[in-house]
């Protein structure tokens, strides 16, 4: 508890929403100070260089122990050089999300500017130690939200709350229905639509059986082509908000799973046929769903709350902080440069329709610091978002 009491923190952010800043304000009791700062907005309101030197002088002035920085994979406004650099003022902790979908093109080269790495999945730690940069993971919840059990009457069959949207999750839920399974869906792309925050709780405590499903995102310009670890699965962070609630969670398979859920906590699927057999079987077996439900509500409630999990995850990144750092030197690939490009060219269009003229022609000459080539072929591609972005609400600049 009392490793970071001592110490000074700014955590840097991409955007106002997805769960940002409010994902910070648990660790205040935890360190001696808390600066937050949006990136991106700074970038795309004063210009890179002036975010660059306004994050200096806020480390200096601050006295910042460490800098804490939970980046999209979309965002190259700050380069890895200048994490690099910034190590000399602090200790630099990247907080990555979407390890196994953005790892290979974004998040293991970004991870050459941190002294250490938090990740959301055990699939990456066994990368992360490859390339020589000490990693911790982190069961966090959606910051948003508050998981707590609910006294309702169990009058939903099977329930999934979620972009339906997603690779995979659609064939999986109309594979259920044919089979005669009623199901209800809440999200995106859904029959219901979004679900408050403040029903989520009482939604999971009146299903029977609550669906979780790990496949990636699809593949985008922020992949770049790049292959997802773990087979293309991820731990969402689903299954511990289900068991949080003392509801029973019945999830895809993901590497690593028994690192976040030890083994007889949690059941899983891999086809939709064992899918459609487990649900049969769970509606059918109240006894063991409900055994199943409350074993796996007593682990989570001795992990996973906030006041649990924060010292734990302080404890073990001051651990990583104090491990050897030896990485080996890589240079990004040219699928890398371009992305950066890419990515740099829709913030130049984001500064000029915010009416950052100075800001935007700073940007002009990093669009040409990685080469001729990496121009050729990222240019064109943040050109092209941005013509499809940007007429509609920016959310802080990013695609």
């Amino acid at each position: 508890m009392a490793d970071f009491l001592d110490k000074n923190l700014l955590a840097l952010y991409p955007a106002e929403d997805s769960g940002f800043p409010a994902r910070f304000f648990p660790m205040r009791p935890y360190v001696k100070s808390l600066s937050l700062l949006n990136y991106a907005d700074a970038c795309h309101s004063a210009g890179i260089k002036a975010a660059e030197r306004h994050i200096r002088e806020l480390v200096a002035a601050q006295k910042i122990d460490i800098v804490l920085v939970c980046p999209f994979a979309s965002d190259y406004q700050l380069s890895v050089d200048f994490y690099t650099s910034l190590r000399r003022l602090a200790k630099v902790v990247f907080w990555f999300a979407d390890d196994p979908l953005y790892f290979n093109s974004y998040n293991r080269w970004y991870a050459h500017g941190a002294d250490a790495v938090i990740t959301t999945d055990p699939s990456a730690l066994p990368e992360y130690a490859a390339l020589g940069i000490p990693a911790v993971l982190c069961n966090d919840l959606t910051a948003t939200n508050k998981y707590a059990p609910v006294g309702a009457e169990k009058d939903t069959d099977v329930c999934f709350i979620g972009d339906a949207r997603k690779r995979g999750r659609r064939e999986f839920l109309d594979f259920l229905r044919a089979g005669g399974i009623k199901v209800t869906v809440y999200g995106q792309g859904s029959e219901n639509g979004f679900l408050p925050p403040d029903k989520v709780s009482e939604t999971l405590c009146r299903s029977r059986i609550n669906l979780n499903f790990s496949g990636v995102g699809e593949a985008d310009w922020k992949t770049g082509g790049e292959p997802p670890l773990g087979g293309g699965r991820q731990n969402t962070g689903r299954p511990r908000e289900i068991a949080l609630t003392g509801a029973f969670c019945l999830t895809e398979f993901s590497p690593g799973l028994e690192m976040v859920f030890p083994a007889g906590l949690m059941d899983s699927f891999k086809t939709r046929e064992e899918l459609l057999e487990k649900v049969k079987f769970y509606l059918a077996n109240a006894d063991k769903r409900e055994t199943l439900a409350a074993a796996a509500h007593k682990y989570a409630l001795a992990n996973f709350p906030e006041e649990v999990y924060l010292p734990r995850l302080f404890t073990e990144v001051a651990a990583a902080l104090a491990a050897p750092r030896s990485p080996a030197s890589a240079a990004p690939p040219s699928g890398f440069k371009a992305r950066e490009v890419n990515s740099l060219t829709f913030s130049f269009f984001v500064m000029l329709k915010r009416g950052a003229l100075l800001p935007a022609l700073g940007v002009l000459p990093l669009l040409f610091r990685r080469g001729p080539a990496a121009f050729l072929a990222g240019f064109p591609a943040g050109l092209l978002r941005a013509l499809a972005r940007l007429p509609g609400k920016l959310a802080g600049g990013r695609a």
